[in-house]
């Protein structure tokens, strides 16, 4: 009896992981990325989109390019603004797209009233990050990008996360600090 109750338990969890997987799906193709970048503050939201570590630290990310699913590539770069806490100091430099990492679809922006064309999902990029008082220095990072159009998985949070491997890993998004899209091509 315990083994039955455990399984019809069982079956709606199933049913519900299930049914929150089926909002993602890849997408074969080449996109444009845009993280509050001028075409992002064109349609009304703030420069840049930020995230925030577990020291307080928030770093605030600007970033266009473009990346292909089938060859995995991507290319692009922007700015980034890291704010300290502890000092009050801003650092500021370029970040420079190297790969694509992953991207997960949640399919296209037609449920928001938006172009077909426009797509959200969760966006993974591997790119190097260099500070404008040091640009000899060049640090690796991933940043991840998450864009609520299309179905999201109710989870999702509009932003980005940057982890600095072994310096710093900025991994909560700040709610609506910014805004991002993909554009398929």
């Amino acid at each position: 009896m315990r083994k039955i109750v455990a399984v019809l338990l069982a079956v709606p969890l199933l049913v519900l992981s299930l049914a929150g997987a089926a909002g993602a799906s890849t997408v074969k193709g080449s996109f444009e990325y845009h993280v509050g970048d001028a075409l992002v503050q064109s349609l009304g939201f703030p420069a840049g989109n930020q995230a925030i570590a577990n020291n307080g630290d928030v770093v605030t990310v600007i970033a266009t390019g473009t990346f292909d699913t089938v060859g995995r590539t991507a290319t692009g770069g922007g700015t980034f603004a890291h704010h300290m806490v502890a000092t009050g100091q801003t650092i500021t430099g370029t970040i420079a797209v190297t790969k694509l990492i992953s991207f997960q679809s949640y399919g296209d922006a037609t449920p928001q009233g938006l172009p077909a064309s426009f797509f959200g999902g969760k966006l993974t990029l591997s790119a190097v990050a260099t500070p404008d008082a040091d640009p000899s220095v060049h640090l690796p990072m991933t940043i991840t990008v998450e864009c609520e159009l299309g179905n999201p998985p109710a989870s999702v949070v509009e932003g980005v996360r940057v982890n600095v491997k072994d310096v710093i890993n900025f991994n909560k998004s700040v709610p609506e600090s910014g805004a991002n899209v993909y554009i398929q091509q």
